[in-house]
């Protein structure tokens, strides 16, 4: 094995809290090692679940494809008001939540105490 093939990864990795179930199974079933953590944050302020992943760097792409089969982009509507004269009507907005936002970091060393 080359140096390069072992290395690991750390992806991290924040889903809505909507899709951190099916995360959570579809990280199981391949059995990758993680830790999962509830968060807030976001354009609507909505629950998230960041999850700290760790794998080798070639298994990253597939991650990433996990990552992105079980985090799924939806359209929710949001209420935002109309100023146009003497009382605000509110007026429903089209906006795309979901997903999944990942980042990925080579580990320098890693030690398990």
């Amino acid at each position: 094995m080359t140096e390069e093939s072992q290395k690991t990864i750390m992806v991290i990795a924040v889903v809505q809290a909507l899709d951190g179930d099916l995360v959570c199974s579809e990280l199981d079933e391949n059995k990758f090692s993680y830790s999962k953590l509830p968060s807030v944050g976001g354009f609507l302020r909505e629950k998230n679940v960041t999850f700290i992943i760790a794998c080798a760097l070639e298994k990253e792409p597939f991650v990433h494809q996990l990552l992105l089969g079980a985090a799924k982009k939806r359209v929710t509507f949001i209420s935002t008001p109309l100023e146009n004269g003497p009382i605000q009507v509110p007026v429903p907005v089209e906006s795309v939540v979901g997903g999944v936002k990942a980042f990925s970091i080579v580990l320098e060393d890693f030690q398990e105490i």
